[in-house]
């Protein structure tokens, strides 16, 4: 296992998609920063009332929403209050193209069947890419966050500190890297059920991008055909990663917790048995 390891994080930092989606977070995490500043600029003294307004009409429509610990107006910008944003998943789309490429890649070169032909067992193998995928995933993360948080002192501040207290921060913010790990863990699962790197890039992308937002259609849905508010979204990686950002009421905290394992299990679950039974070609 160690040596498997050891080889899967030297091919990680030897490729070159690794570099390119380095490159991609550091830029996606200074633009961002610069992004929500032009916003909250533009937007003024409205940004709470436009909130406000927004999450009214989603909640007519049958769409659980919430806006806590989203600054109301720019004088609240700061970079110690808005670490945590950092964390919620604004790295997903990234790891889901590298997952796809670190796993998919050594199918379409061969290389996982020669390793699968050694002495390893394939509930080795699946661990090892997932230990190393989740590795991969947290470094990105935390990269981001740096550099979000670098970014923010320069434009705004420190500011004030976290409204729920550091503890309170730092507890949250690794519930959401355990949410994150969830995630890898699904898109390690598509990959390897795919076995080819095309199909699991879009297959990862496609469950990123369109779970949720059929969640919320059939949230609408229900509320528009029988006037009962059913929340689906309530469990779904992305939507527990914001609900985190407010207060940490130990409700919202088990249920992500919840989530986050169910997921983890699960995808883990089926792509090992998957790859244990399915022939490498």
């Amino acid at each position: 296992m160690t040596h498997l390891l050891r080889s899967d994080f030297y091919k990680l930092r030897k490729a070159k998609y690794f570099r390119v989606c380095l490159i991609i977070t550091i830029l996606l995490a200074v633009g961002t920063v610069f992004l929500l500043d032009f916003t909250y600029r533009i937007a003024g003294d409205q940004m709470a009332s436009q909130m406000a307004s927004q999450q009214d009409a989603l909640s007519e429509s049958g769409v659980s929403v919430s806006v806590e610990g989203i600054a109301g107006s720019y004088e609240d910008l700061g970079a110690a209050g808005q670490l945590l944003t950092f964390f919620a998943g604004n790295t997903t789309l990234i790891l889901a193209v590298l997952v796809s490429l670190f796993v998919g890649s050594e199918f379409n070169h061969g290389t996982m069947k020669l390793i699968a032909s050694r002495q390893y067992s394939r509930l080795t193998i699946y661990s090892s890419k997932l230990i190393a995928a989740m590795a991969a995933g947290i470094f990105l993360t935390l990269i981001y966050v740096l550099f979000s948080f670098l970014t923010a002192s320069f434009v705004w501040g420190i500011g004030d500190a976290p409204s729920q207290g550091w503890a309170r921060t730092i507890g949250a913010a690794g519930l959401e890297l355990f949410l994150l790990c969830a995630f890898l863990s699904l898109f390690v699962m598509f990959s390897f059920l795919i076995r080819q790197s095309g199909g699991a890039l879009a297959l990862n992308i496609c469950f990123l991008e369109f779970v949720s937002l059929f969640a919320i259609l059939g949230e609408m849905l229900v509320k528009k055909l029988t006037g009962k508010e059913i929340v689906i979204s309530n469990y779904l990686l992305d939507t527990n990663m914001n609900a985190l950002l407010g207060d940490l009421h130990s409700d919202i905290v088990l249920r992500a917790l919840i989530v986050g394992i169910c997921f983890f299990a699960v995808s883990f679950l089926i792509g090992a048995a998957s790859f244990q039974k399915r022939d490498i070609k």
